[in-house]
């Protein structure tokens, strides 16, 4: 009986353990635009995989900084979404590259430059044709280091 008391001791379980999120690394591969409206190509370190994110600013939200991150589960992803970029960037105006769960859209303005919106679930962002420039080149010199 004695022994039956101490055990409860032994299994010290603290009430907020349960709901910390573990935090992986993440590497910045690239600032593709500064504040306030970030966007941040990230390489996450899980256990034994490797993932890769694109960290943006909702540009629905203006009143409030809401950051959403597409995740690219694997380097083939990765590939996928810089095809993507290239493809839209040969394209015309109007041009879409659906993927599963998020999808690009090319946009020419008559004065500006070409434009690029980022749908994943309900937020939205942007870039210009120059941000997409550097994230081809960067994606594809990280992808040549790999092999």
């Amino acid at each position: 009986m004695k022994y039956v008391l101490l055990i409860p001791l032994f299994l010290h379980i603290h009430p907020g353990s349960m709901t910390n999120k573990v935090q992986y690394p993440a590497i910045d591969l690239m600032e593709i635009r500064l504040a306030p409206w970030s966007i941040n190509l990230q390489r996450v370190i899980y256990y034994t995989d490797t993932c890769y994110a694109l960290q943006f600013r909702d540009q629905h939200e203006m009143n409030a900084v809401t950051l959403r991150t597409l995740d690219l589960e694997n380097m083939e992803q990765l590939k996928y979404f810089e095809q993507g970029l290239v493809t839209l960037k040969k394209g015309h105006n109007g041009d879409v590259a659906e993927f599963s769960n998020y999808s690009i859209k090319r946009f020419d303005k008559k004065k500006d430059d070409t434009w690029y919106i980022l749908t994943y679930d309900d937020a939205v962002t942007n870039f210009q044709e120059a941000q997409v420039n550097r994230m081809i080149f960067v994606i594809n010199t990280f992808i040549n280091r790999q092999h």
